[in-house]
């Protein structure tokens, strides 16, 4: 049986067994996806062989640099969340979260303000035409600013507690803020919200987060990020052994992922 899995820290509350297992049973593949939690990489390969494996915190960037060689998909965002047997990086963040988004803004250069500009925030910057994105994060310095503006070509930069109203057509938003358990903190006020024509939150645990309520309450488009998650992983399958499955089954996982989280 060929092993699998994601390499990270805190890992207990990871859907990623659920969703990566389900495909391989769909493909008839004899494999295992499990969570492995380490303090030291160098450690962990000395004792593990994996025959691929996904990343998250803290570990992409570190990955980035560990890799034998690098696939395109990962070469300009100086991060991986996938690798192969060969130890071929990869970085599928930006494939599901253009597949998710797409469903309620599909318009790459439109209008969008971006909350954070971590390692999440960082890879959706680099979506958008800069001249159209707003970046916002907390405790700005004219450093911080200068910062953020040099590494994605004069984007703009604002701080998340003084928004501009200014009419987005999406607002996208990268931060913790609202995550289980802080379920009742939006990073956004119901103002902000209530002038922006869609809104999409990274997060889906809880599954409607407070600033995905304040959108409903105002009738504005919304989604999460559930299903960034599962595209993630089909376009990892895909990566590690050429793995291809119907629309139906990606929209059955999905299903079953909402319905797993329900339980949790």
């Amino acid at each position: 049986m060929e092993k699998f899995g994601l390499l990270g820290k805190k890992l207990g509350h990871s859907l990623s067994p659920f969703i990566h297992n389900i495909l391989f049973e769909i493909n008839g593949v004899n494999a295992q996806y499990k969570l492995y939690e380490t303090d030291d990489l160098k450690e962990f390969f000395k004792s593990n062989k994996l025959d691929g494996f996904n990343v998250t915190i803290p570990y992409k960037k570190d990955i980035f640099n560990m890799c034998q060689s690098l696939h395109s998909s990962a070469q300009n965002l100086g991060a991986v969340n996938c690798v192969d047997r060969g130890f071929v990086g990869y970085n599928t963040d930006v494939y599901g979260y253009r597949k998710s988004v797409s469903e309620i803004e599909s318009d790459f250069s439109a209008k969008v303000l971006l909350l954070g500009c971590g390692g999440v925030g960082s890879m959706i910057a680099k979506q958008y035409d800069s001249k159209n994105l707003w970046v916002a994060i907390r405790n700005l310095t004219e450093e911080r600013v200068q910062e953020i503006k040099d590494k994605f070509d004069g984007v703009n930069v604002v701080d998340i507690q003084n928004i501009p109203i200014d009419n987005f057509d999406l607002i996208c938003n990268s931060t913790p803020i609202g995550m289980f358990p802080d379920i009742n903190s939006s990073p956004v006020s119901q103002r902000v919200v209530g002038q922006s024509k869609a809104v999409y939150d990274t997060i889906y645990n809880p599954y409607q987060t407070k600033l995905l309520s304040y959108a409903q309450n105002a009738n504005v488009k919304y989604k999460n990020g559930l299903d960034m998650l599962v595209f993630q992983a089909v376009k990892s399958h895909f990566y590690w052994y050429n793995g291809q499955f119907e629309e139906s089954d990606i929209a059955e996982i999905i299903r079953l992922t909402k319905k797993e989280l329900d339980k949790r």
